[in-house]
């Protein structure tokens, strides 16, 4: 193994992973392992972006597999919306559903391929990972933010997922939430404090990184 491709959705989620990951990426590539992140990005719409992540990059995974045996990859989509390029309400019918689509490529003789691609999500969404990090959170928008969300943060209601309360705070505070806004604020959090407060999606995709070997 010599590389680590993850597929997201958009810019703000490549931005963010890169940033929030670097002392892992940088420990993995010392190990001869190079990690990337890489958006889709190609929509404004992130249900659009959701859709074609699902629905193309299985192929686009398959054949970098494919083509260079050392290789892996990762999807890294949201959970919510539901039933967006696949029938799910839940991580485990994403998973399969992606799977399911990635095993009808393989010819009888590349079903060891399968053990290179995987599937992780968000719980419901990036900013679940700004609800972890509530200090920094709370430093960037300049305010106390009093919890109207349950405390175990990948639990949320699923009408109302982590960026509707996230884009809610900053309008609160008055502030632009952009691109860069979740990379700028998870700069300076812990990312194990992040896992600790993320220990069912989030956890396992680091603990999937961690224990990838040259």
């Amino acid at each position: 193994m010599n590389q680590l491709i993850v597929y997201v959705e958009g810019e703000s989620d490549r931005l963010a992973l890169t940033t929030l990951l670097k002392p892992l990426i940088d420990k993995k590539n010392s190990e001869g392992i190079a990690i990337e992140f890489a958006s889709v990005g190609q929509s404004g719409n992130m249900s659009n972006n959701k859709k074609a992540l699902l629905v193309k990059y299985p192929r686009k995974a398959y054949q970098i597999i494919r083509n260079n045996r050392e290789s892996a990859v990762v999807l890294l989509p949201d959970l919510y919306p539901y039933n967006v390029g696949v029938p799910h309400v839940n991580y485990s019918q994403l998973r399969d559903g992606i799977m399911y689509s990635f095993a009808a490529m393989l010819s009888e003789h590349e079903n060891e391929l399968r053990s290179r691609f995987k599937v992780f999500c968000f719980k419901h969404d990036l900013e679940v990972l700004l609800l972890a990090a509530i200090d920094q959170l709370q430093e960037y928008l300049g305010m106390n933010i009093r919890r109207t969300w349950s405390e175990e943060v990948e639990d949320q209601d699923d009408n109302s997922p982590p960026k509707k309360i996230i884009e809610s705070l900053f309008r609160k505070a008055k502030k632009r939430y952009g691109v860069a806004t979740a990379a700028e604020i998870l700069r300076k959090a812990s990312l194990e404090d992040i896992r600790a407060k993320c220990p069912q999606s989030f956890a396992p995709f680091l603990e999937y990184i961690e224990k990838l070997e040259p």
